[in-house]
């Protein structure tokens, strides 16, 4: 105990730096799609004097106003647009501490690891979306209720509070999560319903302080500290974007195959909750499974429209905020909570279990067969030979005969073991052994998916697409500096002219060329500049050049092109363009034209 002790804050501290890295570093590599520059515009027309526009409400209020504060001190940016979900992001990493009495010193540290190198909320994080921010408020709420239940101190109540202020107000996945939870406890409720006589009297004197921490975090979040009072219009309109049908479609299979650490450790977690009848984790369980199922049934239903509640979205503007019904936090983190367990109990029965150098040798061999599979399958991935993937498979069941070899090998008793105890102990020594080796493979193999959707291929469509809908090419950032380069060097024949015309322009291209102040109107026919989508007509005397704003991708359909997919997140060849825009020069501003 006092090891983990010892190693527990250096451990933490070490996770927060690496979340904060994961999710700072490079933040404005890939541009805005079109629902986060509708976000982006809105917030930043209102901090540069421009009126609040009417985007204002349907966005997130939370991240309107926060923007709205960042962009008129700071100016503007693909990366500052995108600080406040980072920071939630580097948060969320953090709440398993408030946990820690349920997980374990060991589970919360695994828990919080999950969370931080998770690639769906890595990439959820580093994109203007209200899903971290509602994941980090639900998990402070939680955390809250939690601690307060244990130490029955009321410093704990205004936190659940401001907490749950921070889910309202940060979007619609908010709604899917507090339902899941609410059912979760509902059950709760129902099981442990003996106690609740004796619980109730001490609860209710903290609801006024619960109240009152709400009422002052919709003030500050929702209101924008009572400079937008119509962001609390905005708030209630959050409930009915989640239950308006449609929104975002993402592929359910990617979002699984994208995490199979949390995948995996939950199941596990939510094995050892159900045999050990652990409260909390039965509770997870059953908001894994509810959340999903809830959050996307009103949707799915298409209840809405049927009630009056909000309209279908078939007239929905270019670019206006969708959210996901089945948005991936909605399972993740109580999976993440049930893979603390299992992390938790592997960390204690580790010690416990046979000693010497038995282990190592075990992990030795085992990732040394690990790392041939790994390597055959990269060159299946590249050629896709059949021969390689008989020869990854023939790997895999050599893991599979190092269990008996080893536990047969070492079922000698000692001391005074029957030979049944001594053959359960080498068993359970090599079974443990191999659950450490796996949960090592699979972190290897989560990190580096982390790492190429933060680094290596941000923008690109298949980077993330169980998180980031139609990801915008990092080609827009060469179409604004070249039409920088190009409007710097043509100098202005009159203050009349019109320098730059946007015709039709995608909210992504307007928030990249906003400094540029490009007219949208027909009176600026004759620019010096025209950016228009492909296909679009522009007066002669006008030569372009074309740059990508979107790829096409479809979803693997063989299982080379998943492992493709599975080890570099990338196709054998790019994806090709989908939507383009060509930036239009008027001739007479060529070489010698002047």
């Amino acid at each position: 105990m006092r090891t983990t002790d010892s190693l527990e804050k250096p451990l933490w501290v070490f996770l927060l730096l690496l979340a904060a890295a994961l999710r700072l570093v490079g933040l404005g590599a890939a541009p805005l799609t079109s629902a986060e520059a509708v976000q982006a515009l809105a917030a930043y027309q209102t901090a540069h004097g421009g009126g609040i526009p009417p985007e204002a409400q349907t966005i997130s209020p939370l991240l309107f106003h926060a923007n709205v504060l960042l962009f008129a001190l700071f100016g503007g940016g693909d990366g500052l647009a995108r600080l406040v979900p980072a920071l939630c992001g580097v948060g969320l990493v953090l709440t398993p501490l408030l946990l820690r009495r349920y997980l374990g010193p060991w589970g919360a540290l695994g828990s919080g690891l999950m969370l931080a190198l998770s690639p769906t909320l890595l990439a959820l994080s580093r994109t203007l979306d209200g899903a971290v921010p509602a994941a980090l408020g639900v998990m402070l709420l939680v955390g809250a209720v939690a601690r307060y239940l244990d130490s029955w101190r009321s410093a704990w109540i205004p936190l659940g509070g401001v907490g749950l202020a921070l889910a309202l107000t940060a979007g619609p996945a908010a709604w899917g999560l507090l339902l899941g939870l609410a059912l979760a406890l509902a059950a709760g409720l129902w099981v442990w319903r003996e106690q609740l006589p004796w619980v109730w009297p001490m609860v209710r004197p903290a609801l006024g302080r619960a109240l009152a921490a709400l009422a002052l975090g919709l003030f500050a979040f929702g209101a924008g500290l009572g400079l937008h009072p119509a962001g609390l219009a905005a708030t209630g309109e959050q409930f009915l974007r989640w239950l308006a049908p449609g929104g975002l479609k993402i592929n359910f299979v990617l979002q699984v195959l994208s995490e199979p650490l949390i995948l995996l450790t939950g199941i596990a977690g939510a094995a050892l909750a159900l045999s050990r009848r652990h409260g909390m984790g039965i509770l997870w369980l059953f908001w894994a499974v509810v959340g999903i199922v809830g959050a996307g049934l009103a949707p799915a239903l298409g209840l809405a429209p049927a009630l009056g509640l909000a309209p279908a979205p078939s007239g929905q503007p270019q670019g206006l905020p969708l959210h996901a019904p089945f948005s991936p936090v909605l399972w993740l983190l109580p999976l993440a909570g049930l893979g603390g367990l299992a992390v938790e109990a592997l960390a204690r029965a580790l010690p416990q279990s046979a000693r010497g150098a038995s282990g190592w040798v075990y992990g030795a061999l085992s990732l040394a067969l690990w790392t041939h599979s790994g390597l055959v399958l990269a060159r299946y991935s590249r050629y896709g030979q059949p021969a390689d993937l008989l020869l990854a498979g023939f790997g895999l069941a050599l893991q599979v005969l190092l269990v008996p070899f080893f536990g047969i090998a070492l079922s000698v008793p000692e001391g005074g073991e029957t030979p049944e105890e001594a053959g359960r102990r080498a068993l359970l020594f090599v079974l443990y052994r191999a659950a450490l080796v796996v949960g090592i493979v699979l972190l290897a193999a989560t990190f580096a998916a982390g790492w190429r959707v933060a680094q290596v291929c941000p923008g690109e469509p298949t980077c993330a697409p169980g998180a980031v809908s139609d990801p915008v090419a990092p080609d827009l950032h060469r179409l604004a500096a070249e039409t920088q380069r190009i409007l710097t060097q043509t100098p202005a024949r009159g203050e009349a002219e019109c320098r730059l015309r946007l015709a039709h322009p995608d909210p992504a291209v307007a928030w990249a060329l906003r400094d540029f102040g490009g007219a949208q109107d027909e009176s600026c026919a004759t620019a010096a500049v025209i950016i228009a989508p492909a296909g679009a007509s522009v007066p002669e005397g006008y030569y372009g050049t074309s740059f990508t704003l979107r790829r096409a991708w479809s979803p693997p359909r063989t299982l080379h092109e998943w492992v493709r997919w599975g080890l570099y997140r990338a196709p054998l060849s790019p994806p090709p363009p989908a939507d383009s825009v060509i930036l239009w020069i008027r001739e007479d501003l060529t070489s010698g034209g002047r």
